[in-house]
């Protein structure tokens, strides 16, 4: 009997070290496969912004806003056809209805951004002529804004990449300090929840990706920055149609998501009183699509009120 038992034990612990064995060479070849499709996605198109935006018609106060976009995928526009649908001219449209002003945005977020990557961005950023106070006449902090989404490529790429806290905090420092920007940071996603991940890739991401998520929180609120949670703004529909096919960044739609969750932060944390007209929603291009500007109001005439009251009182005792 004893031979028996210990026959069994052998056997049995022969079995897990096997499945153990087993799911960690699963593990290596899925993250493998998502390493390299990530890899890839730094050679897909996206748009580059230097650019003024121009605030809605008879808005603007003759004044300008600065916005900058920092990071990866999540916020450069990856794969989006029409640059105007970009996050970054998103944003800066947005932001230039809340304030009725020309708004110069400038974007160095990049595909497949690893956290050693932003401080390049934060320097080009900061060197940029083109956001300089200069250009504002009466600049505030209130009209300089910078978003920053970092992290993913941590996660996907830890072997090259590192879980950089401390990088994100000397970033919105120096954003901060240098740049007098009201700094926004897009929390990592939770990358357990994408559309096509098995176990135990799957498992592995969402707590890792979760882990993240928290400490960039906590890093942006110590920092006196604002987090935005990025899972938590692609809701509302379907997850698939929020996200590209291959599941790895926002879809158009998703990326619309994302900038309306930036929006409606920085119009809380400004508490810009907005007054929404309908009437601009649908862009206009062209001076043949312009409506005509509404005919002015005339003074009211005292004397042709009192002809036509009398004119009406008249009719009505016929």
């Amino acid at each position: 009997m004893g031979k028996r038992m210990l026959y069994t034990l052998a056997t049995m612990t022969g079995t897990a070290v096997g499945v153990g064995a087993s799911a960690v060479g699963l593990l290596r070849h899925q993250a493998g496969a998502l390493r390299r499709a990530f890899d890839d996605d730094a050679h897909r198109s996206y748009s580059t912004f230097a650019e003024a935006v121009a605030p809605p018609r008879n808005y603007d106060d003759d004044d300008s806003a600065a916005l900058a976009i920092i990071g990866d995928s999540w916020l450069c526009g990856i794969d989006v056809e029409d640059p105007a649908l970009a996050p970054p001219n998103l944003i800066a449209r947005g932001l230039g209805r809340i304030l009725g002003t020309t708004v110069r945005v400038q974007s160095t977020a990049l595909p497949s951004a690893l956290s050693e990557d932003l401080p390049r961005q934060v320097d080009e950023i900061l060197r940029s002529a083109w956001l300089s106070r200069q250009l504002s006449e009466s600049w505030t902090d209130e009209r300089r804004f910078a978003i920053i989404s970092i992290g993913t490529g941590d996660i996907i790429h830890p072997i090259h990449g590192t879980i950089g806290i401390p990088v994100l905090n000397q970033a919105i420092n120096r954003l901060q300090r240098e740049g007098r920007y009201t700094v926004f940071v897009l929390v990592c996603p939770n990358l357990g929840g994408l559309p096509g991940l098995r176990d135990p890739l799957k498992t592995s991401l969402r707590r890792t990706s979760r882990v993240l998520a928290g400490s960039q929180w906590l890093a942006a609120l110590a920092a006196r920055a604002t987090p935005l949670r990025a899972t938590g703004s692609l809701s509302g529909t379907t997850r698939r149609s929020l996200l590209n096919e291959s599941g790895r960044f926002p879809s158009t739609l998703g990326y619309a998501q994302l900038s309306s969750t930036v929006l409606a932060a920085i119009a809380e944390r400004i508490e810009a009183p907005v007054e929404v007209d309908r009437s601009l929603d649908i862009p206009e291009k062209g001076e043949a699509a312009r409506r005509p500007a509404p005919a002015p109001r005339l003074e009211a005439d005292p004397e042709a009120a009192v002809a036509a009251d009398a004119a009406f009182e008249a009719g009505a005792a016929s």
